[in-house]
């Protein structure tokens, strides 16, 4: 018999094997299984807005189910409304990832009544960082009713490999010193800021692992295209640093899985990043939309390689105390728990 049954309703979940869309809300459940909780899913796992209406159809069977103990959407309101609508007298939690708590609910009217109507509905808040918990409250929730989870990471995976090897696998220079982003190739990342500090640091080799539209970019740039989330340690461990330079981040995994694997990181001192990243401890925090400060620490990350390796050995000390997937898997069975 399973501790218990959990109803996961989520609108962005891999789709097939390597796909990384939601592949934390994957990696969640997965580790939520382990610890012999049943998870019921209804994922939307298609890019497509049609997609939704099979993904609510799911989502309103999969809520009749009786033996659904407590429920569970991911990115809110997308995942949150049919959840909402056939709770019943069953405990909901609500869970922010970003974006959805950050900026979504101050757009328009009609998107903060969506976010009101979940919030007033929840049992229960969880949120990826103390950022995205803030950014809640000011919506009038209590802070009492929110508890900040991260996103953890497998750090018996992510972590130090053997970097010339690791470059090998990508046919990367094993001599370059590397600087490595890794994610979507979008503007609110940073992408611009990042291929402007390149310009300016003709002697670091910019690594971009991800998918979207390649921008102009210098010759010491190189795109490799989507990675898949099997091959991302490795990736990882072919920097000499990465960057995150984003304009707005709920927490930021892949700062937490570069750390994890020794590396360490620049990222912009907003959302969760400086909650992850301890300034000129771990990696270095740099105002966001400001290309020469990003510039400047990347210059400094390749003038003082003693200084990267030391940062990133205080990085992964960092994040197996803080951030352990276990950690994180057994604090959300403790919400779930109270609740039942």
């Amino acid at each position: 018999m399973p501790r218990y049954t959990l109803g996961l309703f989520a609108n962005l979940y891999p789709a097939y094997e390597g796909d990384s869309r939601g592949i934390f809300v994957k990696r969640m459940v997965d580790d939520l299984e382990r610890e012999d909780i049943r998870v019921i899913k209804a994922v939307k796992k298609s890019t497509s807005p049609l997609a939704y209406f099979p993904f609510y159809a799911d989502s309103l069977f999969k809520t009749l189910d009786k033996n659904i103990d407590i429920l569970q959407a991911e990115y809110i309101p997308h995942s949150s409304i049919i959840p909402c609508l056939m709770k019943s007298k069953r405990p909901l939690i609500l869970k922010f990832h970003g974006d959805d708590g950050l900026i979504y609910p101050f757009k328009n009217k009609f998107n903060r009544a969506l976010i009101d109507f979940s919030l007033n509905r929840a049992d229960h808040i969880i949120t990826c960082s103390e950022a995205l918990k803030r950014s809640i409250v000011s919506l009038g929730v209590e802070p009492e009713k929110i508890t900040p989870i991260a996103n953890g990471v497998d750090t018996t995976v992510f972590r130090p490999m053997d970097k010339e090897k690791c470059r090998n696998l990508f046919s990367l220079d094993p001599d370059a010193t590397i600087c490595l982003f890794a994610g979507r190739l979008h503007p609110m990342k940073g992408i611009y800021e990042i291929i402007e500090s390149a310009k300016i640091n003709p002697d670091v080799t910019f690594v971009f692992g991800g998918p979207g539209v390649v921008p102009d970019h210098p010759k010491n740039c190189i795109f490799l295209g989507d990675i898949s989330p099997d091959a991302m340690p490795q990736l990882m461990n072919t920097a000499d640093f990465l960057v995150l330079p984003s304009h707005s981040e709920g927490l930021g995994l892949v700062l937490i899985e570069s750390l994890a694997c020794g590396v360490p990181v620049i990222a912009s001192n907003v959302g969760g990043c400086p909650e992850i990243v301890k300034n000129e401890h771990s990696g270095i925090l740099v105002q966001s939309g400001d290309y020469l400060s990003l510039s400047n620490a990347v210059s400094y990350m390749n003038q003082n390689p003693d200084d990267r390796k030391i940062m990133g050995k205080h990085g992964r000390k960092d994040i197996m105390e803080r951030y352990d997937a276990k950690k994180m898997s057994n604090l959300l069975i403790s919400i779930h728990e109270k609740y039942m």
